[in-house]
């Protein structure tokens, strides 16, 4: 049986909403850089901003307090595997690593493409799409990892060997 304290699967689905409302106002910028005549200058460093924001955020929420404002509305934490302190700075870079690595190639390549052709649309219309498959394939994963154990770790925690717990 789990213990009720590993019980976080709804929690963390909270917390992800919690997280994704907390990012919404970018939706409303992108849409509006997308439909104005701004540089290309604005239109790069924005798109470089949006997509590697959220995943500092995580990193460094995770690192410096356990949990994003997510993880504590919804009532739960990150801790290290022995839960007796909170994740090092490179436990959390290998939470967030997968998605890291999807941004950082997705993003190298499309910026290829712009500087290739001078096109900034690669980065507004073809970038944001890049990374729907993998992301959903690892979340198909994640999940039936986490319905599999015990401590109910998803493949992140088992790479950056921590546990997220209830803290209410």
């Amino acid at each position: 049986m789990v213990a009720e304290r590993y019980r976080t699967g709804l929690k963390r689905l909270q917390a992800a909403i919690v997280d994704g409302i907390l990012f919404s106002p970018f939706l409303v910028v992108d849409r509006w850089i997308a439909n104005s005549t701004v540089g290309d200058y604005v239109i790069i460093g924005w798109e470089t901003f949006t997509i590697f924001i959220p995943i500092f955020y995580s990193i460094i929420s995770h690192y410096k307090f356990g949990q994003t404002l997510g993880k504590w509305v919804a009532g739960v934490k990150v801790l290290d595997i022995s839960e007796t302190r909170n994740i090092t700075l490179r436990q959390s870079f290998f939470r967030d690593g997968f998605y890291l690595l999807v941004e950082l190639a997705g993003f190298f390549y499309y910026l290829t493409l712009v500087l290739l052709t001078g096109e900034t649309g690669y980065l507004l219309i073809n970038f944001n799409s890049f990374a729907n498959t993998p992301f959903f394939i690892w979340t198909l994963f994640e999940l039936i990892t986490l319905l599999t154990n015990n401590k109910r770790r998803a493949i992140h925690d088992f790479l950056a060997k921590s546990v997220v717990i209830r803290t209410e």
